[in-house]
């Protein structure tokens, strides 16, 4: 059994618990962009303003950031304190962060590059419908650069933070006993699988999020996966901003 930073042992989530509080989120999110889409976008908006900014603005960040101070309330935590929530809260050096990021960061570059044709494969005989495929922005819009400055900001870093204090920092120390020593992948599969939008991503993210997983486990800090996550998300957008910017 776990143990927080106190030495106080953290008890593991039933198999049914682990399995809502993983997927909960993403049925969220997933719902709320669909929602969201169908109900008010039209060919002058980006549709990033309803998956990059709706969503999380209003369902992701609150549903997963919302859970985790609510627990801390339950255990009377002062102001913004996640003490007892999110296990590993290890504080590291500054330097040491030039060690973890780059000990996630180079495999899991090497496993994503590695398998892109896979992913690419699956995605085009996937069985599943992209449900972004039909929303795209035929006009000129203003409001396109704003939708994309506010999209890198959230998608980019406030998101990232929120997962791994959700998912690394509260479920990972809590995964149930079933698992064993599978843990990690069991948790890194789930982790996956809540990203509906894309389940081509599946395998890929299963094994590309395994560094950044066994990192977080054996540093007990979420510290460096969130620099790592917000960095590959960040990377993410570089090809769409240079797209814009060669916009006329």
């Amino acid at each position: 059994m776990n143990q927080d930073l106190n030495g106080s042992e953290v008890k593991p989530h039933s198999l049914t618990t682990s399995l809502f509080l993983h997927l909960a989120p993403g049925v969220a999110n997933i719902t709320a962009t669909v929602l969201g889409l169908a109900a008010f976008w039209n060919p002058s908006l980006p549709p990033e303003l309803f998956y990059g900014i709706f969503a999380n603005v209003f369902v992701l960040i609150p549903v997963q950031l919302g859970f985790l101070y609510y627990l801390a309330k339950k255990r009377n935590n002062r102001g913004w304190s996640l003490k007892g929530v999110v296990v590993y809260s290890e504080k590291l050096p500054w330097t040491r962060y030039f060690i973890w990021v780059p000990v996630i960061l180079i495999p899991t570059a090497f496993i994503f590059l590695v398998l892109e044709p896979m992913s690419s494969w699956l995605e085009a005989h996937s069985v599943s419908v992209n449900i972004f495929a039909r929303y795209e922005m035929k006009e000129a819009s203003e409001l396109a650069w704003i939708v994309l400055v506010a999209h890198i900001a959230l998608t980019g870093i406030l998101v990232p933070i929120t997962e791994e204090l959700y998912f690394r920092g509260y479920l990972l120390p809590r995964m149930p006993r079933q698992f064993g020593r599978l843990k990690p992948v069991a948790h890194s599969f789930l982790f996956a699988v809540y990203h509906f939008d894309t389940p081509w991503m599946i395998p890929v993210r299963t094994l590309g999020i395994l560094p950044l997983i066994y990192t977080t486990i054996h540093t007990q800090s979420v510290r460096p996966g969130i620099v790592a996550h917000c960095l590959v998300n960040l990377a993410n957008f570089l090809e769409a901003a240079s797209r814009r910017v060669g916009t006329p």
